[in-house]
């Protein structure tokens, strides 16, 4: 392992620390309570150390949600996701594992997606650590290879495009008690490929159904 390599383990590694122990903190005493001086205590690290790593509370979060929806999705995708026959098919899967989560971790739902509409405000959404974004472009390019859904626009983009769609059905999630995510993410998948799927298959009405993600 090259000094460079081992540079970015240590700096994973203290950065996955430092979340855990905020996780922590924000299970213990509320999300809101919590204030970066005492993740920086619990941690034993320096308030610099800390800032380095991470510049908000929010980022501390996101790291930390991150790692867990990999960890918890990681076999879901092996076992379930890219079976799937369809495009459609496995991205209702794949959210269907990611509303089940959502639905026990709420309370940090708002502000994971305040954080992360700030980021593309700010021009830094590639900034942060790993989501489902590579796995949506690499749904996306085999849906293009199989002529699901239409080439003329970069994987990469319709990824965005995805994922921004997402966040907007668990944001409507959150609006009320009544508002089920697996529906709303149903919707917005349906809305997704009303636009990429490919031109012949809209016009011949066989596009793909997506909607109602339960039922799947």
């Amino acid at each position: 392992m090259s000094e460079d390599d081992r540079i970015v383990r240590k700096r994973k590694q203290t950065r996955d620390r430092i979340a855990a122990v905020a996780h922590a903190l924000f299970e213990r005493d509320g999300y809101e309570a919590v204030t970066m001086e005492q993740i920086a205590a619990e941690a034993d690290v320096a308030r610099g150390t800390l800032y380095n790593h991470f510049p908000v509370k929010e980022a501390v979060l996101v790291h930390w949600m991150h790692n867990e929806l990999e960890q918890d999705l990681h076999t879901a995708v092996a076992d379930h996701v890219l079976s799937r026959e369809s495009f459609v098919a496995r991205v209702a899967t794949l959210w269907h594992g990611s509303a089940n989560w959502w639905e026990h971790h709420r309370q940090y739902a708002a502000p994971y997606i305040r954080f992360r509409f700030q980021q593309v405000r700010d021009g830094m959404a590639q900034q942060t650590s790993s989501d489902m974004l590579p796995l949506y472009v690499q749904l996306i390019e085999q849906a293009q290879q199989a002529g699901e859904i239409r080439p003329d626009t970069a994987a990469e983009r319709l990824a965005h495009y995805l994922h921004f769609l997402y966040l907007s059905a668990v944001m409507t999630w959150l609006s009320g008690p009544d508002v089920h995510l697996e529906d709303e993410l149903g919707k917005v998948l349906d809305f997704f490929m009303q636009g990429a799927a490919q031109a012949d298959d809209t016009a011949s009405g066989t596009r793909p159904h997506a909607a109602g993600l339960r039922r799947r």
